[in-house]
C-alpha cells in the first residue's frame, strides 16, 4: 500500500515514533522515489502521556503522605487535582530543569507545595522510557531490521517532547537524523492537512504557505464573587479558541457600582487558578 509524497526522494528506511495522550504507536516506513510503504507498526496502549502524568502524580501523592500523614491515593477529588498539577509539570519540565507543584486546599484544608526536578521526573518515568524503547527494537526486529537499516525517525505527538526521551532514541540511532524542527503535536495535522492538498489537485502545498493561527493554549478565566462572597472562575475562552477573539460575558455586582475591574487567568484545570496565573487586568 502507497501513496504519493509531496517530494521525491530517494530510497530510505523511516521510523515513525508516535507517542499520544494515551498510546504509543512505531511505524517503519519505506520511501522510494515519492512511494510511502508501511512496512511494520506496533502499537503500545499501556504507553501513552496519561501514565508519565500518572506517575507523577502517584510521587506527589507519596510526598504529601510523607509530609502530613495522609494517604489520599483513594481521595479522587485529591488525585484529580494532583493529576492536574502533575500534567502542568510535566509539560514544564520538556523546557526547565525544575516545576513547582502547587495546590490549595488538597485535602482537609491542607494545602500542599512541592518542587521537582527534571532528573525526579526522569528516574521516576525511567520503566516507561525503557518501555518505549523496547518497543522500537521489537518493532526492528518484527521488520527485519537493525538500528543502521534506519536513515530517519519522525518525532509526533506530544508526550515525544520529553527530552530524556529523544536523547534514549538518539542514543538508538547515533546516525540518524532526528526529524522534530515541527512541533511533535503539530506533525499529524500538518500532515493531513499536506495530504488533503495533494488529494485535491495542490500538491506544491507545503508548510511554509499553510495559514498560521494562534489558538489559546488553557481555558481563560474571569473572577467573580459567588452568592457566598467567595472568588469563583468562569471560562470565558475555553482552550483552543483561535486568537484575537470576542466574547460577551455578564458579571452579576451586589448593589449599585460605578467601576469594575475584570481580572483574566489561564486555568489550572476544573475552573481554578493561581494569582501568578492572572495575566491581565481591565479596570472600566
Amino acid at each position: 500500500m502507497g501513496a504519493r509524497g509531496t517530494e521525491v526522494m530517494v530510497h530510505c528506511n523511516i521510523l515513525v515514533f508516535k507517542l499520544g495522550g494515551t498510546s504509543l504507536s512505531i511505524s517503519v516506513i519505506e520511501v522510494n522515489s515519492g512511494i510511502y510503504r508501511v512496512l511494520s507498526t506496533n502499537t503500545d496502549d499501556n504507553i501513552g502521556g496519561t501514565h508519565f502524568t500518572e506517575t507523577l502524580a502517584q510521587y506527589l501523592a507519596s510526598e504529601f503522605q510523607r509530609s502530613f500523614k495522609h494517604d489520599v491515593k483513594g481521595n479522587a477529588r485529591a488525585m484529580m487535582k494532583l493529576m492536574n498539577s502533575a500534567d502542568i509539570a510535566k509539560h514544564s519540565l520538556s523546557t526547565l530543569g525544575s516545576a513547582n507543584c502547587f495546590l490549595d486546599s488538597l485535602y482537609e484544608g491542607q494545602d500542599f507545595d512541592c518542587n521537582v526536578s527534571r532528573a525526579r521526573f526522569e528516574l521516576l518515568c525511567s520503566p516507561l522510557f525503557n518501555k518505549c524503547i523496547d518497543a522500537i527494537r521489537e518493532l526492528l526486529e518484527q521488520s527485519g531490521f537493525s538500528a543502521d537499516d534506519i536513515n530517519k525517525v519522525v518525532l509526533c505527538g506530544g508526550s515525544s517532547r520529553i527530552p530524556r526521551l529523544q536523547q534514549l532514541i538518539k542514543d538508538l540511532f547515533p546516525a540518524v537524523e532526528l526529524l522534530n524542527s515541527i512541533p511533535p503535536d503539530e506533525v499529524i495535522p500538518i500532515g493531513a492537512a499536506i495530504e488533503a492538498g495533494i488529494l485535491i489537485g495542490k500538491e506544491s502545498l507545503s508548510v511554509e504557505d499553510s495559514l498560521k493561527i494562534e489558538c489559546s493554549a488553557k481555558d481563560i478565566l474571569v473572577k467573580g464573587v459567588d452568592e457566598s462572597g467567595a472568588n469563583s472562575f468562569t471560562v470565558l475562552f475555553p482552550s483552543g479558541t483561535p486568537l484575537p477573539a470576542r466574547r460577551q460575558h455578564t458579571l452579576q455586582a451586589p448593589g449599585s457600582i460605578s467601576s469594575v475591574c475584570l481580572e483574566l487567568y489561564e486555568s489550572e484545570g476544573e475552573n481554578s487558578a493561581k494569582e501568578e496565573n492572572k495575566f491581565a487586568q481591565v479596570n472600566t
